[in-house]
């Protein structure tokens, strides 16, 4: 069958290829910022994890093709899953030379081969689910392994961080005043649009700071809920966040000036932090720092699962900067689950009156209701006038 997107004609049938335009980045999360349906996305990504497949998922690629294996079986990685679940076709362990293609180029799928124009240029193997979830059942059979290398580098992690962690050593003074106050921590992570809407009652209800991380900004905007502070590189933030009034903090160690060039070309005040740790991690450590009385994540890892799943040293800090925020942190799932909304006195009031009103027009509407009204009428006027 044949559709018209924009301006991209896109062929695509499940019995035959898939066909349309390629779109790379080396930075998968780059990518899913402008990655527009319809389009090929090609990624180099060994172990694919949730957070990138579901960037990736939302904004629906014809297919995703990845140059590494989605799963390698080291650890039970969920990204590929992810992905066939949204009904987004990978073609995983195509090389190195997918990458030659150039970023605009068309390229066409057929089964587990890609092709430009009459030319073959990889060959990959087809993900199913069965398969997936048959790897992701045999990795976690050796996890222990990983286990102890994580260990590993949260040992790493104490020697090169402890006094980041312990007493906040190096993190930017913050402009907002967080002391005492609930605070949450909105990060793009797997799952955090689903965290996001099972916290609306408390959101709407207690009014915390928000704390954005990166694209979470946007995430924040799109259902209305402005965020106080931005953390994070702001390259793939829109506009419209970064001069929504919120405090924004440039974070993007090791990656030029993280994007500051943009904000001061949007006069937007900021301050800059080079810490090695995540950005997630970072706005956590700046929530408890302030003195906030409670911390809740939404879209940030919080299992153990979730540490071995993205692979990387970063993790490590990741789970002592939970250990240090302690009893004040707090998942958005956790929240979801024990909160319940309550109801202003005004709110009660309203429903009361609310409910005589309509008691009263039922009886006065009734006959025997009327009657008894003009019975029952002279007696309370008199016992007000008694007591006036």
């Amino acid at each position: 069958m044949k559709r018209i997107v924009g301006t991209r004609r896109v062929r695509k049938d499940a019995d035959r290829f898939i066909s349309g335009v390629a779109r790379l980045d080396p930075h998968p999360m780059h990518l899913a910022r402008r990655l527009k349906r319809d389009a090929i996305a090609i990624i180099d990504v060994m172990d694919l994890d949730q957070r990138i497949a579901e960037a990736l998922a939302a904004a629906r690629p014809a297919a995703v093709l990845n140059a590494a294996a989605s799963i390698s079986g080291r650890f039970p990685t969920g990204g590929a899953k992810v992905l066939l679940d949204a009904g987004i076709p990978l073609i995983d362990a195509l090389g190195a030379d997918i990458l030659g293609v150039r970023d605009g180029d068309r390229v066409r799928i057929e089964g587990a081969e890609v092709f430009q124009g009459t030319e073959k240029i990889a060959e990959g193997v087809v993900r199913t689910l069965p398969d997936v979830e048959a790897a992701m059942a045999s990795a976690a059979k050796g996890a222990g392994v990983h286990l102890a290398s994580f260990a590993a580098s949260v040992l790493d992690a104490i020697d090169r961080d402890a006094s980041l962690l312990l007493d906040g050593v190096g993190l930017p003074a913050l402009g907002t005043k967080l002391e005492g106050r609930q605070v949450v921590v909105l990060s793009t992570g797997f799952g955090h649009a689903e965290q996001l809407r099972r916290i609306r009652p408390f959101l709407r209800d207690r009014k915390p700071v928000i704390i954005a991380v990166g694209s979470g900004a946007d995430e924040a905007l799109k259902d209305a809920y402005a965020p106080r502070i931005i953390v994070g590189n702001v390259d793939g933030i829109s506009e419209a966040a970064l001069t929504s009034g919120a405090e924004v903090v440039v974070h993007e160690p090791g990656r030029g000036d993280g994007g500051a060039s943009r904000l001061d070309s949007l006069n937007v005040r900021h301050v800059f932090s080079d810490l090695t740790v995540s950005s997630d991690d970072l706005a956590i450590l700046l929530a408890y720092n302030s003195g906030a009385s409670l911390i809740i994540t939404v879209g940030v890892a919080s299992g153990l699962a979730d540490f071995l799943e993205e692979g990387r040293p970063e993790a490590a800090a990741t789970f002592l900067a939970r250990l240090v925020a302690g009893g004040r942190l707090a998942d958005a799932g956790t929240v979801a689950a024990l909160y319940r909304h309550r109801y202003s006195p005004w709110t009660l009031i309203a429903l009361v009156l609310a409910a005589l009103f309509a008691l009263g027009n039922a009886l006065a509407l009734t006959p025997g209701g009327a009657a008894w009204l003009r019975d029952v009428w002279p007696v309370v006027a008199s016992w007000f006038g008694a007591t006036a």
